[in-house]
């Protein structure tokens, strides 16, 4: 369908661009990156100087990603009814959930998703079939892409919930060779495909302009449209001029495959507040400040020599150290009438302290002074008191932590859709042992995960050292004191302790393999709930 030269699909996009340049989105998210990064500075002119910079943004956001990002996630699916089938299945779609959180790389894609909602208010994932819907021999083939929030465009824009949007559009820079072997894949004539051409990379396109892109490489905005209708999830691809991908539908599939974080809420808006923004104008004030002080500094805390010119031949060697002067007529004259210098000024320090106090206030008001981001010396308190302080210093960013597990509980629910959509036929799984192996296959019959009524949980245990230490040493308490077993011990350490936890399993193993323990291995599993001990049963 064509819109006065265009698709429509085209068309919805320069609406929802539009609506970005009103609201100052991309202007916005490109100067919010330039000041976390340290450009902050850019189009000043000061005649080739480089200008002083105090960078304390990056320092607050740093501590808050890590505050919320630092935790091991794990995703747990728990049946709603007694059924025992239903519960060895949710057993099952737990290890696996784990596998597929390793292979889409989601314990550092975590914190590129928090980094940039962080700087900008809100990021996205987008979860897709890597070939289409074929089924892989281990069950489809799921990846996850990271989508800045300027790509992503709403039906309407005052909806924060995916799941409720009418359709969403994703735009970004693909190569245009590669657009037409896709387009030559689907099937259309060479004529259509001639009309995949390159464009200018404009405003819409944060951190880079088309000067940036290789020029052999030449790229077009390419377009993902996404619409949920009765039988499924409807999609299809487009350029301005061409839907190189025609519309197909992912039958079965109710969940738009896109989940994403809003750092704080702004209200009647489906996008979110960043922590940068706001911090903009204290930086540039600190920055200012800073660079007038090491001017005063450069013209009036040093000496400065004053000479007669008509006496002293080389008044250039009065900068150099060990160099000789030249002077007329030194004979009977002092040579203090021929040079002298000025007395340095003194400067005072009230621009200093507005420094200082615009950059703790500024620390302060956003929950990331000295004492909230654990700048305290560890010999000089336990690990349980640097842990509460650090904890209750957290409180602030409770809502960011529950919007990052929301974000998981999204994510893990639409995996289980899409296993649902994509294995019309049975699902197969293959899930590790624990120890390097591979479990032999598990075939789940057609059918058998739209019959599942299950609810998700999203276990968050945080992993900064001072944790994992205290959690091992209340680990270690209760088997000196013989309220747990070995076996127990084992299974409930967290994968990065201290304590070799690999080499105790291979321990327990090569006990049960002896025949000295016939259940040494029962019971123990990893945090990240993969078993460690016999395969589960096929279901």
């Amino acid at each position: 369908m064509q819109e006065g030269g265009c698709t429509a699909v085209w068309a919805r996009y320069e609406a929802g661009r539009d609506h970005h340049r009103r609201a100052g989105l991309y202007r916005a998210d490109e100067r919010c990156h330039r000041f976390y990064e340290g450009d902050q500075w850019a189009g000043i002119e000061a005649g080739g100087e480089e200008l002083p910079m105090l960078n304390f943004i990056r320092p607050i956001c740093k501590y808050k990603v890590a505050t919320v990002a630092m935790n091991d996630t794990a995703i747990i699916y728990t049946p709603q009814t007694e059924d025992p089938g239903a519960a060895v299945l949710c057993e099952l779609l737990t290890a696996y959930a784990g596998v597929l959180w390793e292979q889409a790389g989601m314990d550092a894609l975590k914190w590129e998703v928090v980094r940039n909602a962080c700087v900008t208010g809100d990021h996205y994932l987008y979860c897709y079939a890597e070939t289409g819907g074929a089924l892989a021999s281990g069950g489809p083939v799921l990846r996850l892409q990271s989508i800045p929030r300027t790509q992503v465009h709403f039906a309407d824009e005052q909806q924060p919930d995916p799941q409720k949007q009418e359709w969403i559009l994703i735009a970004e820079r693909r190569p245009v060779a590669q657009l037409r072997r896709e387009a030559k894949a689907n099937g259309l004539p060479a004529r259509q495909v001639a009309r995949i051409l390159p464009d200018e990379a404009d405003d819409t396109q944060v951190g880079y302009t088309g000067a940036d892109e290789v020029a052999r490489e030449e790229k077009c905005t390419s377009l993902l449209f996404l619409q949920k209708k009765e039988d499924g999830l409807h999609f299809c691809r487009s350029t301005r001029e061409v839907v190189y991908q025609p519309e197909q539908v992912i039958r079965g599939l109710d969940w738009y495959p896109l989940c994403g974080m809003r750092w704080e809420p702004k209200a009647g808006s489906a996008r979110g507040i960043g922590v940068v923004a706001p911090l903009i104008p204290n930086q540039i004030e600190v920055n200012r400040t800073l660079a007038r002080r090491a001017v005063c500094v450069k013209r009036y805390s040093f000496p400065t020599a004053v000479y007669d010119a008509d006496r002293v031949a080389n008044p250039d060697a009065l900068g150099r150290v060990g160099a000789s002067l030249k002077v007329k007529n030194l004979a009977g004259v002092p040579l203090t009438s021929m040079v002298q210098y000025l007395t340095p000024v003194g400067i005072g320090s009230d621009a200093a302290a507005l420094q200082s106090e615009l950059v703790a206030l500024s620390r302060e008001l956003e929950g990331a002074s000295d004492a909230a981001t654990g700048q305290v010396d560890p010999t000089r308190a336990s690990g349980e008191a640097i842990k509460a302080a650090r904890d209750q210093s957290a409180l602030v960013l409770n809502e960011q932590i529950a919007s990052y597990r929301q974000m998981i509980e999204q994510l893990a629910g639409i995996w289980l859709r899409m296993w649902a959509a994509y294995a019309g036929n049975g699902l197969s799984l293959r899930l590790p042992d624990g120890r390097g192996a591979v479990c032999r296959k598990i075939e789940l019959p057609p059918g058998a995960l739209d019959r599942l009524a299950v609810d998700v949980k999203i276990d968050l245990s945080p992993i900064d050292p001072y944790s994992v230490l205290s959690r091992q040493m209340a680990l270690e308490n209760a088997l000196a004191a013989g309220h747990i077993t070995f076996e127990e011990y084992v299974g409930a350490l967290d994968a990065n302790s201290a304590a070799p936890r690999d080499r105790f399993v291979e321990i327990l193993a090569a006990r049960r393999a002896e025949g000295g323990d016939a259940d040494a291995l029962s019971g123990v599993r990893g945090r990240d709930g993969d078993p460690a001990g016999e395969p589960a049963a096929a279901v």
